[in-house]
């Protein structure tokens, strides 16, 4: 084999091991059963990265979301107030563009704010109880994407701790 192809199996060989070690984690706003109030947790998702082998991204960490269903792409304006609301029903938000301030009205002074982009994604399945408050105080457009778990399944996770994430959204174990 030649030392270019040698090298190539190799890079491919470490991206394999390196996307085998890694998880995603995401804050989740869930409805806490003895208290029936929105509260954080931070989870971390069962399904490991893999390597794409696709046309595009071949080499690339991926990770399979589960199952989903219908997506909502939504442009909240700057300084928005969500007010406050449960989920409509189990859900990723993804956060690409703009800020989102999580509070949770039976827990004053708990929050979270997401920031849109590479550590935009959270998990939102409070759909019983107190609900939570979502405002966008930042002086740009926040671009948000809900995607509803089919059938509302929400995927296999585990929680790591009670409250929000903190750190990076990937995870090497």
């Amino acid at each position: 084999m030649s030392l270019l192809l040698t090298s190539l199996a190799l890079l491919a060989l470490a991206a394999l091991a390196r996307a085998a070690n890694q998880t995603l984690i995401a804050t989740a706003i869930v409805t806490d059963p003895s208290t029936n109030a929105s509260a954080f947790e931070c989870w971390q998702l069962a399904a490991p990265f893999t390597v794409s082998t696709g046309a595009g991204t071949a080499g690339a960490a991926t990770l399979q979301l589960g199952a989903l269903a219908n997506a909502t792409y939504t442009v909240l304006p700057p300084h928005f107030e969500g007010g406050v609301h449960n989920a409509p029903f189990p859900q990723y938000v993804i956060f690409s563009a703009g800020l989102a301030h999580v509070t949770l009205p039976a827990s004053p002074g708990v929050e979270a704010f997401v920031v849109g982009g590479s550590q935009g994604l959270i998990v939102a399945v409070d759909t019983t109880g107190s609900g939570h408050n979502t405002s966008y105080p930042s002086a740009e457009q926040t671009i948000a994407f809900q995607v509803p778990f089919a059938d509302g399944l929400v995927p296999d996770h585990t929680v790591l701790n009670s409250g929000p994430c903190t750190g990076s959204q990937i995870q090497s174990s």
